[in-house]
Formats: C-alpha cells, sequence, structure tokens
C-alpha cells in the first residue's frame, strides 16, 4: 500500500472531508438568523426570500467557500507511514436535516428534528401541549376518526404504552370537549387545503384562534387530487402552494404540523395514478420543514380492499367502534388511521413537548448538488426542498432542448436505473419563482438534454446513469432563484 492509500477498516480522507464539510455548511445555514416565516426561519434557507434583493449572495457564497476550504484543510490528520495516522478519529454520527425515506410508517424523529419542533412550539409559549388542531376533509371530519377516543371504547390491543398520552390529550376541553371529540371548524367535508387558508379569518386561522393548541393533526389531497379534472400538473401547483402556506402559517404560529399521506383513489383510475406523486409532494413538504410525516397509504395498501369503504375514496372503520387496535381492528381502515395518529402525537408528546430523547437517526442525502458531487436519489420515490438561492452552480445556461435562459444557479441531482422504469418528476414553486426541470444523461452538461418541462418530466428509462437539474430561469436579467419542492417517482 502507498502512502497515499487509505488504511484498511478506517474512514477514508475524502469521507471525513466530506462529512466535514458538510457539518460546516449546515453550521453556516444555521447561523444566518430566523424570521417568523417558517420559509426565513429554515435551517435549509436562510434569510433570503424569493423575490428578495440579491445582493448578499456573494456573501453566502464566500461563507460557503470559506467553510469548503477549511474543511479541505482541517479535516484530515496528517498522515504517516503506509497512509495510517495515531490521531484519526471515527467522524461523529450525522445529526443534520434528516430524509423522509418510503418503507416507514413515520418519518424519522431525530435529535435534529425534535430541537427544530421545540423552537416551532416557543414561538408561542402559551399554547397547549395537551391539545391538537384537526384540519382535513372529510376523512378528517368523520365520527370514526378520532371521535371514539373521546369514551370508554377504547380498547388499545398492543398499544397499550400509548395510554398516558390519550389520557392526556384527552384531559384539556375547549368548549365543554377535548381534541378528539371536537367538530373541527378547520376540517369539512368536500373540502381542499385552498380552502382551509381562504377567507379573513380562514378557517384554519379560526381554530387555531378557540384551540391554542400546540400541535395539529393535517390531512388534505383527496380532494384536491381531481379538482382541475385530469389535469394533474395544475391542479399540483395549486394544491402544493395552498398546503405550503398551510404548513407555514402553523409552523409560524408555534404549531406543530402531523402530515399524512393521502389514501388510494380506488375510485377513480386516472387520479389514483397521481397519488403516488401527491403523497411524494406531501413527504417533500414534511421533510423540507423537518415536521412529523404519517404514511397513511403505506398502512392501507396491503388491507383488504386498501381499507377503503364501497366507493373506493372513505376509508372503513370496524362496525361499532373504531378505537379498537387490536389485530380484529386494525383490518379497517379508519382504525389504522386512529392507531398511528395517535402514536404520532405520542411522539412528539414525548420526545418534543416532555424533551425525551428522540429515537431515531438522521438519514443522510448523498453529495452536495454540484456538477461534480450531484445530490444523490436513491428512492423510488423521493422528494427535495432547497432554494436556489443558495446553490454553487452557474455553469449550466442554455440546454439543448430548449432556448429558454436558465443562467441562474442550479442544483443537480443524479439517478441510478437498474431496470427499466417509467420517471415522473415535477418541480413546484410559489409566489415570483421559476425553477424548470432538465433530465440529462450520463453527462452533466448544457448539450444532451433527454427532456424539458416548467413543471412535469415524464420519460421511459432504460437502464443507466441520468441525471435532474433544478435550473432558475433568467428574464431581462434578473434570476427568479428560490424556493422549490422536487418530486421523482420511479415506477
Amino acid at each position: 500500500m502507498s502512502k497515499t492509500d487509505d488504511a484498511p477498516g478506517l474512514p477514508s480522507s475524502h469521507d471525513m472531508a466530506m462529512r466535514s464539510q458538510l457539518s460546516l455548511l449546515v453550521a453556516a445555514f444555521l447561523s444566518m438568523g430566523c424570521g417568523d416565516d417558517a420559509r426565513t426561519s429554515s435551517w435549509t434557507y436562510g434569510s433570503v426570500e424569493a423575490g428578495a434583493d440579491r445582493s448578499g449572495d456573494h456573501d453566502l457564497d464566500q461563507q460557503q467557500d470559506d467553510a469548503l476550504d477549511a474543511s479541505s484543510s482541517d479535516a484530515v490528520a496528517d498522515v504517516t507511514k503506509d497512509g495510517v495516522t495515531s490521531d484519526i478519529e471515527e467522524p461523529p454520527p450525522y445529526d443534520g436535516p434528516t430524509l423522509y425515506p418510503t418503507g416507514r410508517t413515520h418519518s424519522p424523529l431525530t435529535p435534529f428534528v425534535a430541537d427544530r419542533l421545540r423552537d416551532v412550539v416557543a414561538k408561542n409559549p402559551t399554547h397547549h401541549k395537551d391539545r391538537f388542531l384537526k384540519i382535513g376533509d372529510s376523512i378528517t371530519v368523520s365520527p370514526s376518526f378520532l371521535y371514539c377516543f373521546a369514551d370508554a371504547k377504547v380498547d388499545l390491543g398492543e398499544y397499550a404504552e400509548l395510554q398516558d398520552t390519550l389520557e392526556a390529550f384527552a384531559s384539556n376541553k375547549v368548549e365543554g370537549k377535548n381534541s378528539f371529540a371536537r367538530t373541527s371548524t378547520a376540517a369539512m367535508g368536500g373540502k381542499t387545503a385552498s380552502w382551509a387558508m381562504s377567507g379573513k379569518p380562514s378557517p384554519v386561522e379560526s381554530e387555531m384562534e378557540v384551540m391554542q393548541a400546540a400541535a395539529a393533526v393535517v390531512m388534505f389531497g383527496t380532494n384536491d387530487i381531481g379538482w382541475f379534472a385530469d389535469d394533474h400538473v395544475k391542479t399540483l401547483r395549486w394544491y402544493s402552494a395552498a398546503m405550503f402556506d398551510l404548513v407555514d402559517k402553523l409552523m409560524g404560529a408555534g404549531v406543530v404540523p402531523i402530515l399524512s399521506t393521502i389514501p388510494p383513489r380506488d375510485d377513480n383510475p386516472s387520479h389514483d395514478d397521481w397519488v403516488s406523486l401527491f403523497n411524494g409532494v406531501i413527504r417533500g413538504m414534511a421533510q423540507g420543514r423537518q415536521v412529523p410525516l404519517v404514511d397513511y397509504h403505506r398502512e392501507l395498501m396491503p388491507l383488504s380492499s386498501h381499507g377503503l369503504s364501497g366507493d373506493g375514496v372513505h376509508p372503513n372503520a370496524m362496525s361499532g367502534n373504531a378505537c379498537v387496535l387490536t389485530d380484529t381492528g386494525l383490518a379497517y381502515g379508519y382504525n389504522v388511521r386512529n392507531a398511528i395518529t395517535l402514536q404520532a402525537l405520542d411522539r412528539i408528546r414525548r420526545s418534543v413537548f416532555d424533551s425525551e430523547t428522540a429515537p431515531d437517526e438522521a438519514v443522510e442525502l448523498g453529495g452536495q448538488g454540484t456538477i461534480t458531487a450531484p445530490f444523490v436519489i436513491t428512492d423510488t420515490v423521493f422528494a427535495d426542498v432547497r432554494s436556489t438561492l443558495q446553490a454553487t452552480n452557474h455553469g449550466l445556461d442554455v440546454y439543448d432542448c430548449s432556448a429558454a435562459n436558465e443562467s441562474g444557479p442550479e442544483f443537480v441531482y443524479r439517478l441510478e436505473v437498474q431496470e427499466t422504469k417509467r420517471l415522473r418528476a415535477v418541480v413546484l414553486t410559489r409566489g415570483d419563482v421559476d425553477v424548470d426541470l432538465h433530465l440529462l444523461g450520463q453527462s452533466v452538461g448544457t448539450s444532451g438534454c433527454l427532456a424539458r418541462g416548467d413543471t412535469l418530466v415524464e420519460q421511459q428509462l432504460a437502464k443507466g446513469t441520468y441525471h435532474l437539474v433544478v435550473d432558475t430561469f433568467v428574464r431581462d436579467g434578473q434570476a427568479l432563484a428560490g424556493e422549490y419542492l422536487l418530486a421523482v417517482e420511479l415506477r
């Protein structure tokens, strides 16, 4: 082994440098200041909003460059004979923002996430930690959802550890009813996320004012998904903007939102074909704000008829009691939602409100989003939220699949396809932000562009390496950079 080789069984110098770079960058982002808006107080985006003066961009770039320079010079100890050094230490476990991978019902509740949620709650310390809001459509307003936890017919089955949480939220009443039994003004049949945020005050604002709760259970999407018939791209733009506004409103007011994926739409094959991507968008919102996500869709899929009633839309319930959480009860859709919602409330009560140790480890996103080190997509449903205001790449300007001026900053993602798959990817923004999505092959450059979309890219992919680039459109010399949500589905 030469002196430049890494010792077997030890972390490579490259790995240590990359970990140090990431730690320094996260620290730099955390130090950029906080505001009341969830977009500006986020660990991801710093204090620059979409459409704001970008005169400070150079300072941000310089902070990042300084962090990278420091990591390259300080991260690795001096190397001695055969590349082995006596004072190399294992890098600390990663504890930054976490990915929300598929394959689990509850998103990771890590120390980083718990600290962030405590910061949210601290915005309004008078809020009651034993109350929660119910926000949603008919699947939330239904008497089969949570109401039965307010009476004596509960059978927790193997979930006896949830008893303390059940009692805690049952004990605090507003207008004579606790959070389980309350009929929420922010939950109504046939409604959408846009409805919840409309009016002065909006239904969400009215319910927040009455309840003064520190948490909210939120699920919209079942009605939204067909709002513009089969124009699902238009629907996604409309839905995501309203949902993000809702989430940011709650967080800005000191309320922890618990988001949920939506059930299948077995009544309508066209709508159901888009449920997975809608759920990817919901996952992205939760991950982007590092708030809890409950994957209700995942829990329904193995059940008979997907746990849905005869209309193929609404969950079914065990006859007489949706709060029986035994094996028999958990064959029904509402019983399952009641169980996993109570679990989600239990997780934040313990690890956020009561400051117990967070139970989960962080899942790190690989890469840096650059041309030479793209972010790595490792899941068949992937989501990411960030701002091109903080991208360091400016090298891809005009692609050969479009004449549009994309000379603003961009982020790059790499995708390894092991067998033929259908790609469906969307990039969603709010306000004046204008970023576009480009599908490239193995090489990253302005030539060889396979597809481009303002919002949507769909393409059949053979086995191979591909790249997605989220690039900023420039109009009249102004780069319309800002926050975006990328959701990717492979099927």
